[in-house]
C-alpha cells in the first residue's frame, strides 16, 4: 500500500503541471484566435457592451430607443454594465474577451479530462482538440454560431456548459451526487449567463442523464460490478442536477422569464414580431432554407466525422473489454441536440416568401414561436467540438504512449505530437489572420476610417443628449460617438413593442428617402419635416443627397448636416 501511495503522489504534481500548462495553452490558442480573426470592436461587441454601459448609466445616449428596449440578458448587461464606470468600451471587450476564452478554457480542461481519463494523455488530448476545434470552427458553420471572435454572453456560457457537460459524463460512471449537483450549478449559471445557450445544454444534459439511467434500468450491472443503488437513485441524481440548475440560474433565468412573460403587444403584434425576427431579420440564423449549400456540407461533413469516430472508439472499447469511453455520453448530449435542431428544421421549412409568410402571419405562429429560441444553436456549437474531440482521440490511438503510468515517454511519439500540434497551430493563426480585416464588412478600409473621423467629429461637437440619423450600414456609431441614433438595422430590440418600433422606423426612413430625393434634391423643408417625424438633429450620411443645406464637416466618404429646427 506505501508503495501505491509514494507513485500516486509523485504522479499528482506532474498532472497538475500538466493539466496547468495545458490550460494556459488554450487560453492563449482561443485568445489569440479571438483577437486575429476580429477586430475591437467585434461585429457584436458595440451592440452588447454598448447595451451594458446604458444598462448601468441610463443618461448615456439616452435618446436611443435600442438602448432603452427590454433586456434579456440581464446577467450579462448587469456584470459589464458594473465595469463601465472604470474602463472604456475598448478596454472592456479587450478584458472580457480574455476573461471568457480563460473560462471556455478551464470548461475545455474539464471536459477533455471526463471523456481522455488518462492523466497523461488529457493534457495532448486538450490540445490537440481545442487546435483542431480552432481550426473546424474557422472552417464554417451551419447556422453562424461562434466562440472565438468577440466578447458577448454566449462565450462564458459555452465554457460553464463545457463544464456541465463533464460533470454529467464523469457522473454517469461516479454515480455520485457531487458530480450531479456540480453538473447542474455550472448548467444553471450557463443559463443565467445566456438563456438560449445553458437551457437548451441543461435540456441535453437532462437527456443524456435520462439515457444513461434507462439503460441502467434494462441492464442493471451486477452488485459486483457497479453500486447497487443504481436504478432505485437514478431520478434522485436527474432530481438533484434539475433543481441546482434551476436555482444557480435563477438571477439571469427569472429576468428571462419575465422579459418573455410581461410583453406589452398583443398577441398579433407578438406574432408579427417573430416573424420579422425569425423570417427577415434574423433569417440567417433562423430560418432553415436561408441556410446555404455550404452550411449544409459543412454540417454534413462532420456529421460525418463524428459518426465514424464513435463507432471507432465504441468497437475499440468492444473489442478490449473496457467501458464505453466518455465519448459516447458527449455524443448523446451531441444527439439531442441535433434532435432539436431536426425539430427546427421541420417545424420551419418552407417555399414562401417573406411578403407571402407576413400577409398570412396566423398560419406562422408554431413555426416563428420554435425557431426564435434558436433550436440550432446548441447543434451548431457542439458540433465542432464533437468532431474535434473524435478526430483527437482516433489521432491519439495511432500515437499512443506507453500506459504505464511509471514508463517513460517515447521521445520519438512524443515529437510527432509536438509536431503535429505545432503545425495545426500555425495554420489555425494563419486562418485567423486571413479572415481578420482591417475594416467591418461593407467598409474598405478608407471607409472605415472616414467613418472612424466622423463619428470623432460628432461626438467633440454635437451635444450629449443628440440624436442622429445614421446610414443603414452604421457600424458601432454609439461606441465611436457616444450619440444616440434614431435606428440601427444591426441593433433590432428582442421584445415585440420594439422590434415593431425598430420595424416603423426602418419603413419610415425608407419611405422618407423615397419622397426626398423625388425631385433631385434633400431640400430643408424635407429636413424639417425629418426633425417632426423623428426628432433627429443631425445626419450622417454617405450617398443621400445632395443637400440644399452645406455640410457641417465632410471627408471623402461621409457628410454630417444639421438639421433645421422647426420655426
Amino acid at each position: 500500500m506505501a508503495k501505491t501511495s509514494t507513485v500516486t503522489e509523485n504522479v499528482r504534481p506532474q498532472r497538475i503541471g500538466d493539466s496547468l500548462w495545458s490550460i494556459a495553452f488554450v487560453w492563449f490558442l482561443f485568445a489569440a484566435v479571438s483577437f486575429l480573426s476580429s477586430q475591437v470592436p467585434a461585429v457584436n461587441e458595440p451592440h452588447y457592451l454598448c447595451k451594458a454601459k446604458a444598462f448601468e448609466t441610463p443618461a448615456w445616449c439616452k435618446r436611443d430607443f435600442f438602448l432603452r428596449s427590454a433586456n434579456a440578458h440581464y446577467v450579462f448587461l448587469k456584470a459589464c454594465g458594473k465595469l463601465t464606470p472604470h474602463l472604456s468600451l475598448p478596454a472592456l471587450a479587450i478584458a472580457g474577451r480574455l476573461a471568457s476564452t480563460l473560462v471556455l478554457a478551464i470548461g475545455w480542461w474539464r471536459l477533455i479530462g471526463a471523456v481522455v481519463p488518462n492523466g497523461r494523455e488529457t493534457a495532448w488530448a486538450m490540445c490537440l482538440s481545442a487546435v483542431l476545434y480552432a481550426l473546424l470552427s474557422q472552417l464554417g458553420s451551419f447556422s453562424g454560431e461562434w466562440l472565438l471572435g468577440g466578447f458577448e454572453a454566449k462565450v462564458p456560457s459555452w465554457g460553464f456548459a463545457l463544464a456541465a457537460t463533464a460533470e454529467m459524463i464523469r457522473a454517469q460512471s461516479s454515480l455520485r451526487l457531487r458530480e450531479f449537483l456540480l453538473a447542474g450549478i455550472c448548467a444553471g449559471i450557463a443559463l443565467a449567463l445566456h438563456p438560449v445557450v445553458g437551457g437548451w445544454m441543461a435540456a441535453c444534459l437532462f437527456g443524456m442523464g435520462a439515457v444513461f439511467q434507462w439503460k441502467r434500468w434494462i441492464s442493471p450491472p451486477a452488485a459486483a460490478n457497479g453500486p447497487a443503488r443504481t436504478v432505485a437513485s437514478g431520478p434522485w441524481q436527474l432530481l438533484v442536477f434539475s433543481v441546482a440548475v434551476v436555482v444557480s440560474s435563477l438571477p439571469g433565468l427569472w429576468p428571462a422569464i419575465k422579459f418573455l412573460t410581461r410583453q406589452t403587444a398583443s398577441s398579433d403584434d407578438q406574432l408579427k414580431a417573430s416573424m420579422i425576427q425569425v423570417f427577415w431579420r434574423l433569417a440567417h440564423h433562423l430560418d432553415p432554407t436561408h441556410l446555404s449549400r455550404r452550411q449544409w456540407a459543412y454540417a454534413a461533413v462532420l456529421l460525418i466525422a463524428i459518426a465514424i469516430a464513435a463507432v471507432s472508439l465504441k468497437k475499440r472499447a468492444a473489442r478490449s473489454g473496457s467501458e464505453s469511453s466518455g465519448y459516447s455520453a458527449l455524443a448523446t448530449v451531441f444527439g439531442f441536440s441535433s434532435l432539436i435542431a431536426v425539430i427546427g428544421i421541420a417545424a420551419g421549412w418552407h417555399s414562401q416568401s417573406f411578403a407571402e409568410m407576413y400577409l398570412e402571419f396566423q398560419g406562422w405562429k408554431i413555426p416563428a414561436t420554435v425557431l426564435k429560441f434558436y433550436p440550432f444553436r446548441t447543434f451548431d456549437g457542439l458540433l465542432p467540438i464533437v468532431a474535434a474531440i473524435g478526430l483527437t482521440l482516433l489521432t491519439l490511438h495511432r500515437l499512443s504512449l506507453p500506459q504505464s503510468e511509471k514508463a517513460p515517454e517515447n521521445g520519438g511519439i512524443k515529437t510527432r505530437r509536438i509536431t503535429i500540434v505545432g503545425l495545426l497551430v500555425m495554420c489555425a493563426f494563419s486562418m485567423a489572420w486571413r479572415q481578420g480585416s482591417p475594416a467591418p464588412p461593407g467598409y474598405t478600409a478608407a471607409q472605415f476610417e472616414d467613418w472612424k473621423q466622423a463619428c470623432d467629429w460628432i461626438r467633440a461637437n454635437t451635444p450629449k443628449d443628440s440624436l442622429i440619423l445614421t446610414p443603414r450600414e452604421s457600424y458601432g456609431f454609439k461606441w465611436f460617438a457616444e450619440r444616440a441614433e434614431y435606428v440601427c438595422y444591426k441593433d433590432c430590440p428582442q421584445d415585440a413593442k420594439g422590434i415593431l418600433e425598430w420595424n416603423d422606423r426602418l419603413w419610415f426612413l425608407h419611405d422618407w428617402t423615397l419622397k426626398s430625393s423625388g425631385d433631385a434634391v434633400y431640400s430643408d423643408s424635407d429636413l424639417k419635416e425629418l426633425r417632426q417625424k423623428t426628432k433627429c438633429d443631425f445626419v450622417l450620411t454617405r450617398i443621400l443627397g445632395p443637400f440644399e443645406s452645406q455640410p457641417l464637416w465632410s471627408s471623402r466618404e461621409w457628410r454630417i448636416y444639421a438639421v433645421p429646427v422647426e420655426n
